[in-house]
């Protein structure tokens, strides 16, 4: 698999930034893409304290970041498992800005052209390639309308950001559970934020209290590169089935999640806050496996 940064690079690598909590989610995404894609590489990005719990993961196509490698050294953790990151530059950067800025940071360390990017509680159905995040020859990126608050707010942080005049209504969502994103277009996004904000970029998103690492990409994607720029097209397409507003409690209820799944979807998302522990569904899991 080629790895250089050329037009024509197909390579593309799962990556999710996780933590000690979400282990044995992890360990379940883990087996599940061993299972169902394992030429697939697959990048777990973790806080140095946290490393030793994932070791054991670390084989085959999967490698281990420490967050500490991608962030500058005017940022570090603070003790305890509050999640805060101290620095210079701007007020304590809490963990899930933190996340943020460590996906737009990995392709620093990752070289792979395409970027999936799949958290923690996510786990594979069956057979995965690059040809099932295509839409007309290009990766497809999720742009969907979502009527509600969060992408009007994100939007305009976006917007901001990246030196966009703000404007109302035309709303897009990018924010889902798979999405794919291009190294390149990482690169220029971030130099953009550098120019119309006049400092680092991790500075500039750790002084943003509110904002969508999905969201900045998508509408730099599409209000900037406006897709014929990119390597993207527009996608609705549902390659994962979350769990969101759906109480998975008994069996009755998890076995209709697993039976009503549109053919394009290539995996589940069982959301850590909805305290249904992976046990409860990796024999789901394993009969979607035996099946494919």
């Amino acid at each position: 698999m080629t790895t250089s940064d050329s037009p024509q690079d197909p390579s593309f690598a799962v990556v999710t930034p996780t933590y000690l909590p979400d282990l044995s989610r992890c360990e379940l995404l883990a087996e599940s893409l061993d299972r169902c894609a394992p030429q697939v590489p697959h990048y777990l990005i973790v806080d140095r304290r946290d490393l030793p719990a994932f070791r054991h993961l670390q084989r085959g196509r999967r490698s281990l970041i420490e967050s500490e490698q991608l962030v500058g050294k005017w940022m570090w953790r603070l003790p305890g498992r509050k999640g805060l990151w101290l620095s210079m530059r701007a007020l304590p950067v809490r963990g899930w800005i933190l996340q943020q800025i460590l996906k737009i940071a990995s392709p620093d360390l990752i070289r792979e052209r395409t970027l999936v990017f799949c958290d923690s509680d996510t786990a594979f159905l069956r057979g995965f390639s690059r040809v099932d995040l295509l839409v007309d020859g290009k990766v497809g990126l999720l742009d969907v309308e979502w009527p509600s608050d969060s992408p009007r707010r994100w939007t305009a942080a976006a917007r901001r950001l990246l030196g966009l005049p703000q404007r109302d209504g035309g709303y897009h969502n990018h924010v889902g559970n798979m999405i794919c994103w291009n190294r390149e277009n990482v690169s220029g996004m971030r130099e953009r934020i550098e120019t119309c904000n006049g400092m680092h970029w991790q500075v500039a998103l750790a002084r943003t209290t509110s904002f969508s690492e999905y969201m900045l990409y998508g509408t730099y994607v599409r209000e900037i590169l406006e897709y014929r720029g990119s390597d993207h097209a527009p996608s609705a397409v549902p390659l994962v089935k979350a769990s969101w507003g759906t109480p998975l409690i008994g069996e009755d209820v998890l076995r209709r999640f697993f039976a009503e799944l549109d053919p394009q979807t290539v995996a589940i998302m069982v959301h850590s806050k909805d305290g249904v522990d992976p046990s409860q569904y990796r024999t789901f899991l394993e009969r979607a496996w035996r099946r494919a």
